[in-house]
């Protein structure tokens, strides 16, 4: 079970790299935006791109001039043609956007602080701390502030004297032909001293990551462009740092707390290249026209990871990613009082775990979701109604209208038993019934039969107590029959079984047919299908290799998706989501028809019916094995699916063991076409119907409208209340209107 405490909710969200910074971003030790600039500049925005820039540029001038770009060793374009010439996107960004004048309100901070060195490191340093108030003394022994700025070549002394004009914003001296020989008279005079290792400075040893030195507020920071190994991003990136740590220091908080993403790092964001065109810049050393930025900032990839969002209907529906869902649900499931709002989102989840397998660190927000139901539904925060009917769906699959146990007609200890599934029985009876006389006839010992649901709907409902007595169920019945080896016909109920009963032994039986080969009846001939796996056999490989095989010894031409085998979307039946969301549910199996003008294969009933649903052709593996010449191939309504299930009930009981059973329609309803889609949209069965006049009849509990003649009664089952207009007629009833509403109202009298 998972523990949604805090820190879980930080292990799951670290999981997520949506937010995380591109490899570019990341390699600056300044962490200038690089892919902000580039959308900016790549519609001609430069006063914005400029804007982001300067932000983190500390002195834009000096480092648009003669940065090192470590940016482009990173940038991910760099393995599809030339990285970003950011530098020269930046010099853009300052020639040809303005920059508006924005009014700052210091804060009066009454500690002094000294810092020891002109250069970039000691500059940068004073100008942060300029910026929080403080007043900051900078001592130089050189003649002018700059270091070794004042010797480079390559940068024009006007912009090294336009960078520096930034101090003079703040409470900021610079003190020239100033040499320190004493550290000791600074930090009596000053609240807080940073060395930054000008020339005749004394080593002192200091942290790596806060630069507090082992003496009280004496800090130090290395001039990182003396080193070989060190760039000028780097040398302003350690005063602006050091200056955070004094700040913190005079401040009296922890030096080291949230300090992970100062200066370069490895970034763990996960950018797919996929249909990525190579494209080379083609800008010189020189600065760059408009058009000519615009051209190589639309270069850019805009690097971010979107694999579960380009994968998933559901990611996309609610418009987030999953640390944001993550905190979403954590919040929701946090409220003692008001308003749920994520609750239909934590309910339209399919729960497939495609997030998991197409995430790089592996996040499966279907399990967080799935634990949130568990969780909300025991403390009675979730409403009943999103799942009322999948669930009533459930208990009339395990009632005595449906539900069967049978030992082989000759063996009443069989080897085996069949577990076909509530829904294949419902929406194709006669593959059961040709697949179960299949398995009797060639399988060794006798092979029983159970129609029933595995009650996975109930789990993914949230509803434990449900499910567990379901298993119960199963569970009993196959005791009964001697515990054979059990041979299911649906992925969600092979993992069900096995999860929910380790120690029956449960087989699919595409594994079963592989093994024995196809029987007579199997479809012969070349037809071209592409296929689609089931989302509850994601992590079994078997029962794909073995799907395919059998198509294959068809003669079936299988043509693969961009998302097929441990990387398949759901068809928007799992978690319940048809139920919940039906909108969503029909945009999932759009998503998974949308790409192939093919007939699909599947082997879930439900990815079949869905498929059908949505215009697609598409076949269940066992219609190609067993097909049928009279049985309708199409997606039947929840009406005509109890109808089948009853039917089957008994067909088999009476073929093969002489026995009548009930189960048939108490009434003969009659309506048109546009009455049975508004019958299929709002859920309501003619089971429901039959109970609301039977109940007016009986009762005389109904209106009669004297102008046309139509009965008008309701009448509340559970949590529903059906309304129905009606007729009588000789041979039936005619339904003219159907309504119902879901809901449950608590309160005080």
């Amino acid at each position: 079970m998972l523990e949604l405490n805090q820190q879980k909710l930080h292990e799951l969200e670290a999981k997520c790299t949506k937010e995380q910074p591109p490899a570019a971003m990341a390699a600056c030790p300044l962490h200038v935006d690089c892919r902000e600039i580039c959308r900016a500049i790549a519609v001609s925005d430069f006063s914005r791109a400029r804007e982001l820039y300067e932000k983190n540029a500390v002195f834009p001038g000096i480092l648009s001039h003669l940065c090192e770009e470590p940016c482009q060793n990173a940038c991910i374009r760099k393995e599809y043609g030339d990285p970003i010439s950011l530098r020269l996107l930046e010099c853009a960004a300052q020639a040809y956007g303005s920059l508006k004048k924005k009014r700052t309100f210091l804060s009066k901070r009454a500690e002094k602080a000294a810092i020891v060195g002109a250069g970039l490191t000691g500059l940068a340093a004073a100008l942060e701390l300029g910026k929080k108030g403080y007043s900051v003394t900078v001592l130089e022994q050189a003649r002018k502030p700059g270091g070794f700025l004042l010797t480079e070549r390559r940068l024009p002394r006007e912009i090294l004297e336009k960078d520096l004009e930034r101090l003079n914003e703040y409470k900021i001296e610079i003190h020239t032909l100033n040499r320190v020989d004493h550290i000791e008279t600074l930090t009596a005079q000053y609240d807080a001293v940073l060395l930054a290792w000008g020339l005749h400075t004394p080593a002192v040893h200091a942290d790596a990551v806060t630069f507090a030195s082992d003496e009280d507020k004496l800090f130090a920071a290395g001039d990182a462009v003396k080193s070989s190994s060190g760039t000028i991003p780097d040398a302003i990136s350690e005063g602006r740092r050091a200056a955070i740590s004094m700040d913190r220091y005079l401040k009296k908080v922890s030096l080291t707390a949230g300090r992970e993403g100062e200066g370069a790092f490895r970034t763990t964001l996960h950018v797919t290249g996929k249909d990525v065109e190579s494209l080379n810049s083609r800008l010189s050393s020189r600065l760059p026209s408009k058009e000519e930025a615009v051209q190589e900032a639309s270069r850019c990839l805009e690097c971010t990871c979107t694999d579960c969002i380009d994968a998933c209907a559901f990611m996309r529906r609610y418009k987030a990613w999953p640390k944001k869902y993550l905190r979403e649900v954590y919040n929701n499931l946090a409220i003692a009082m008001g308003t749920r709002h994520a609750n239909k989102m934590i309910n339209s989840c399919s729960l497939c775990g495609q997030c998991a397998s197409v995430c790089p660190h592996g996040l499966d927000l279907g399990e967080v979701i799935q634990e949130a139901r568990n969780i909300m539904v025991s403390q009675n925060k979730m409403p009943s109604s999103a799942f009322e009917f999948a669930l009533n769906d459930l208990t009339f699959s395990n009632s005595e209208h449906c539900f069967l146990v049978k030992p082989d007609p000759e063996n009443v200890k069989p080897a085996y038993v069949y577990f076909p599934g509530c829904q294949l029985g419902a929406s194709t009876p006669e593959t059961v019934w040709q697949s179960y006389n299949d398995l009797r006839s060639r399988l060794p010992g006798g092979t029983g039969i159970i129609l029933g649901c595995c009650g996975i709907m109930a789990k993914w409902a949230g509803r434990g107590d449900i499910y567990e007595k379901t298993v119960l169920q199963l569970k009993t019945a196959w005791e009964s029959l001697g515990c054979p080896e059990v041979i299911t016909a649906c992925p969600a109920c092979l993992t069900s079984l096995s999860e929910a009963v380790p120690q029956m032994h449960c087989t699919g039986i595409w594994e079963i047919l592989h093994t024995m080969g196809l029987p007579g009846t199997a479809h012969t001939g070349e037809i071209s299908l592409r296929i689609h796996d089931a989302c509850q056999a994601r992590n079994s490989p078997r029962i794909r290799e073995h799907v395919r095989h059998l198509a294959r010894s068809m003669g079936c031409s299988i043509s693969e998706g961009p998302y097929t085998g441990e990387s398949s979307g759901c068809c928007g039946y799992g978690g319940l989501t048809q139920f919940s969301n039906p909108t969503l549910a029909d945009e999932m199996a759009g998503q998974c028809v949308s790409d192939s003008d093919s007939a699909f294969l599947t082997y879930c009933i439900n990815c079949r019916d869905r498929f059908l649903r949505q215009g697609a052709e598409a076949y269940h593996i066992l219609e190609l094995i067993y097909p049928s010449s009279h049985e309708e191939h199409r997606w039947p309504s929840y009406s005509v699916r109890q109808q089948n299930r009853m039917y089957l009930k008994r067909r088999l009981s009476k073929d093969l063991w002489g026995e009548q059973t009930k189960g048939e329609m108490p009434l003969k309803l009659f309506y048109d076409s546009e009455t049975a889609d508004l019958l299929e949209k709002r859920m309501i069965l003619e089971r429901d119907i039959c109970s609301v006049i039977e109940a007016a009849e009986k009762d005389r509990e109904r209106i009669r409208d004297t102008r046309s003649g139509l009965c008008i009664a309701h009448k509340k089952v559970g949590n529903v209340t059906f309304w129905v207009w009606y007729l009588p007629r000789e041979d039936g009833y005619e339904i003219r209107r159907v309504y119902a509403h879901r809901m449950e109202i608590k309160g005080e009298m």
